[in-house]
């Protein structure tokens, strides 16, 4: 059984159920998740990606909603007595599940770790006592957990997305003055970013070309302007040839690290939720490529500092920059190569099977 909550998840989830099924022909792969893991052939209870949502707040406003998933998920799990659940990321969720699965005596594997190590480390326990074996993507959080939980298995297997880069990159020519703005993944946290970006462009020298990455029509409708041409799905492919990207911080910040697309990270939520977070999160940096490289290699502009004058100041200066951006393209290699090689599906697939 599998769980992931989110487009990222789905995408990385995805790669691991083919790479079981090509290890293991005969496994049988059911749980919630989205498109592309009902592609690579699980079956499919719910698309959870639908319900994603991004804040304290709004996960407050849609408590009901998610309880009841919760419970039919568990109910679904008690029902088929799988071998194993993989949660995948999704921690407000997964680790609530992962407790209900070690009560029934269900293994339990967790895929890309919780980011522990930024917020609620104390939650380390918690997963030592309800996880089996833990598959990281990062190097760092192998030895993290082993200060504190030392208990726990944890495998480092690389990050999934080297294997994915390998089989898409083409070698496309970067643009002159093409801009590729990533508002996120999620409605809400598009419906917040979005109007920041749209000033930026308005603010940009007219010969500045813009593209803008959506994951479905729902975000793709959300995202408009006369100057911008919206892309479904194929943020990828941009991130090959943009000059510079403007991106929501989180998963697409890496995928701007594999392609070698300079960025600038913007990252602003609901106020509330913004000031519990600043109470509970560790890190200096928002941007995965800060975190690993532990400096700021990429510009972050976050909450309050994510104004419209800020960001154009900083995108002028990268796309007027040859040496700024040949800069930060060679820190940001530097961060890829601690990553491991391609290959992280199918080592994580080996362990699950040998797991079990």
């Amino acid at each position: 059984m599998f769980i992931a909550g989110e487009a990222s998840g789905d995408a990385h989830a995805a790669e691991l159920v083919k790479a079981l099924r090509a290890q293991a022909p005969d496994v049988k792969v059911f749980g919630a998740g989205g498109p592309k893991m009902r592609a690579a052939g699980m079956e499919m209870l719910l698309d959870l990606t639908e319900h994603a949502v991004v804040g304290l707040v709004e996960v407050l406003k849609n408590y009901l909603k998610f309880r009841r998933i919760f419970w039919d998920l568990v109910r679904e799990a008690e029902n088929r007595k799988p071998d194993a659940v993989v949660l995948v990321d999704f921690p407000g969720f997964n680790l609530r599940f992962a407790a209900q699965m070690k009560k029934r005596g269900i293994k339990v594997i967790y895929y890309i770790s919780p980011q522990l190590w930024a917020w609620h480390a104390n939650r380390a326990k918690q997963i030592e006592r309800d996880v089996d074996l833990m598959l990281t993507i990062f190097p760092f959080e192998k030895d993290w957990y082993a200060k504190h939980a030392s208990k726990l298995r944890v495998e480092f297997v690389g990050h999934p997305f080297a294997e994915r880069m390998r089989d898409e990159g083409g070698g496309m020519k970067r643009e002159e003055s093409l801009i590729l703005l990533l508002p996120g993944s999620r409605e809400r946290e598009v419906a917040k970013i979005w109007p920041i970006m749209r000033q930026v462009i308005d603010r940009m020298p007219l010969e500045t070309k813009f593209v803008a990455g959506a994951v479905n029509e729902s975000m793709a409708a959300i995202i408009k302007h006369p100057r911008v041409t919206v892309e479904i799905g194929k943020a990828h492919e941009w991130m090959e040839r943009a000059t510079l990207a403007i991106t929501a911080s989180g998963t697409a910040t890496m995928e701007c690290a594999f392609y070698s697309c300079p960025m600038i990270v913007v990252y602003k939520v609901n106020w509330l939720t913004y000031l519990i977070g600043r109470m509970i999160v560790k890190v200096n940096w928002l941007a995965m490529p800060n975190v690993i490289a532990n400096r700021a290699i990429v510009p972050e502009f976050i909450q309050h500092d994510a104004t419209p004058q800020r960001i154009t100041s900083a995108a002028r200066l990268l796309i007027g920059d040859v040496t700024e951006r040949q800069a930060m393209q060679r820190e940001l290699a530097a961060v890829v190569n601690t990553l491991g090689g391609a290959g992280a599906s199918k080592r994580a697939a080996e362990l699950i099977l040998t797991a079990l």
